[in-house]
Order: structure tokens, then C-alpha cells, then sequence
């Protein structure tokens, strides 16, 4: 198994260059890395352009999801109305029952009173 430093070794070898190109190599080198890299003017046209096209899909999906969520929270307001007001017609509706029956008891019981008072007579 070769260590690093006998890759280093072999390395070196491979690259026996002469010092003056070395330098050069590294000059070019150095002048390569500190070159300023500008973009031109298609590539910044390409970027707003794609800069349009994500915003065109996104906005939009943004909007709709808002809106989809403004309404469900209506329908669902909505819904728990309908059932408040549901429950309150059952409510309502047992009471008129129960009040028909108490008016139904109330008639047979003064019925019953007044067949006694006339056979009483």
C-alpha cells in the first residue's frame, strides 16, 4: 500500500518540467483566477427570462392556493352554521311535540272533567 507521501513522490516525477515553465504555468494560472468573470448579455437576458417564467407558474399557484384555502374556511364556517342550525330545528321541533302532547293530555283531561261534571248533573 504506497502512503501519500510516495503518491507525492510519483507525482513530482510525472511533472518534470522545467523551472521556467512552471512558472509560467503559474503565472497563467494566477492571471486565469484573477481574471473578473462578467456575464454577458445573453446569459443575463436567459436568466430574467427564466427569472419570468418561475414567477408566471408560481404566482399564480400561490394565488389559487389562497384562494382555495379563503373559501374552504367560508364553506367550513358554513357547514357549522347549517349544523347549529339543524340541531336547533330538531330542538324546536321536539319542543312542538312535546307541546302537542301536553296540549292533547290537556284536552282529554278537560274533556274527561267536563263528561264527569254532566254525568254529575
Amino acid at each position: 500500500m504506497q502512503t501519500i507521501q510516495d503518491q507525492e513522490v510519483q507525482n513530482s516525477e510525472h511533472l518534470d518540467l522545467p523551472i521556467d515553465e512552471k512558472e509560467i504555468l503559474l503565472e497563467e494560472y494566477d492571471k486565469e483566477q484573477s481574471r473578473v468573470k462578467n456575464i454577458t448579455f445573453k446569459e443575463l437576458l436567459f436568466l430574467y427570462l427564466l427569472i419570468v417564467i418561475i414567477l408566471s407558474i408560481v404566482v399564480p399557484k400561490i394565488y389559487f392556493s389562497n384562494q382555495i384555502y379563503y373559501i374552504s374556511k367560508e364553506i367550513n364556517s358554513m357547514y357549522h352554521k347549517y349544523t347549529a342550525l339543524k340541531e336547533e330545528k330538531d330542538a324546536l321541533l321536539r319542543e312542538i311535540e312535546a307541546l302537542k302532547y301536553r296540549i292533547n293530555v290537556q284536552d282529554e283531561l278537560s274533556n274527561d272533567n267536563e263528561e264527569e261534571s254532566d254525568l254529575d248533573q
